[in-house]
C-alpha cells in the first residue's frame, strides 16, 4: 500500500531545483495540500525515490568540468547535488538528518570557492563528495533497515541507494576496491532488484545485506577520505 507520509522540505531547496536544471520529476513535483509551516512546502515521501542516485551524476559532472578548467560549471553542479541531499535531510523521518545536513553544508561552501576559482586541486572536491557519499549510505541503510522491519516494499530502494553510497564514497576517496567489498555491494543491488521485481522478499533477507553493508560503510568512513582500504581510485567513479 501505497504511503500517505509526507516530507516538509524548504521552499528555497525545491526553487533551486527548478531553476539549476535538476531532472525534470525533481522540478515537476508537486506539493500536496497538507498543512505546513510558513517557508516549507509539503512533497510526497516516495517523490524522492527516483532522486536516490542523482547526487553521484551531478558530483560526475561536476569532476569533468574541474578537469577541464570549468570552475563555475562544477560550483553549479555542486550546488544541484547539495540541494538534492538537502531533500533526503528534509524527510520527516531522515535518519541521518544531522550528517546529511554537515554533507550539504560542505558542499555549500566548496561550490563557493569552486566559484571564485580559489580550489587548486581536485582533493578537496573529492573528499567532499566522498563525505557526501557516505552521509548518504548511513541515511540510506537504516531507512532500508526500518523500512524491512515494516514490511515496506521501499526496502528496496533504500538497500540499493545505501550500496551505491558507499561504493561511490570508496571511489572518490581513492583506494583499492577489495572482492569481499563489491561482492557485498553486488549481493545487495541483488536483493534490491528482487524486492522491486515485485519477487517475495523477508526482513531477515534485508537485515542480512544491510548488516553487511553497515560494515562496509564503517570501514569507509573510518579510513577517512584519502585512505579507504575498500576503495577505487577516483576517476573510477565517473565510469560507474
Amino acid at each position: 500500500m501505497k504511503t500517505q507520509r509526507h516530507v516538509l522540505i524548504a521552499a528555497m531547496a525545491l526553487s533551486f531545483i527548478a531553476s539549476s536544471g535538476l531532472p525534470a520529476r525533481a522540478a515537476a513535483a508537486k506539493p500536496t495540500h497538507a498543512q505546513a509551516p510558513a517557508g516549507l512546502v509539503v512533497v510526497q515521501e516516495d517523490v524522492l525515490i527516483p532522486l536516490i542516485d542523482e547526487p553521484q551524476a551531478y558530483f560526475r559532472q561536476a569532476s569533468k568540468d574541474y578537469a577541464q578548467g570549468d570552475q563555475a560549471g562544477a560550483a553549479r553542479q555542486i550546488r544541484a547535488a547539495g540541494a538534492l541531499i538537502r531533500l533526503e535531510a528534509g524527510r520527516h523521518d531522515a535518519a541521518n538528518k544531522a550528517g546529511l545536513d554537515r554533507a550539504a553544508k560542505r558542499l555549500d561552501d566548496l561550490a563557493a570557492q569552486m566559484k571564485a576559482g580559489k580550489v587548486k586541486s581536485a582533493e578537496p572536491m573529492n573528499q567532499a563528495f566522498a563525505a557526501a557519499d557516505l552521509a548518504l549510505a548511513r541515511h540510506y541503510h537504516e531507512m532500508a533497515l526500518r523500512a524491512a522491519g515494516e514490511r515496506d516494499r521501499r526496502s528496496g530502494s533504500w538497500l540499493k541507494g545505501a550500496a551505491d553510497s558507499v561504493e561511490d564514497a570508496a571511489k572518490w576517496s581513492g583506494g583499492q576496491v577489495s572482492a569481499g567489498f563489491k561482492a557485498g555491494i553486488d549481493g545487495a543491488r541483488a536483493l534490491g532488484n528482487k524486492i522491486a521485481s515485485g519477487a517475495e522478499w523477508s526482513a531477515d533477507e534485508v537485515r542480512a545485506k544491510a548488516d553487511a553493508l553497515g560494515h562496509d560503510i564503517g570501514n569507509v568512513g573510518r579510513s577517512g577520505p584519502n585512505s579507504s582500504g575498500a576503495a577505487a581510485s577516483a576517476s573510477g567513479a565517473n565510469a560507474k
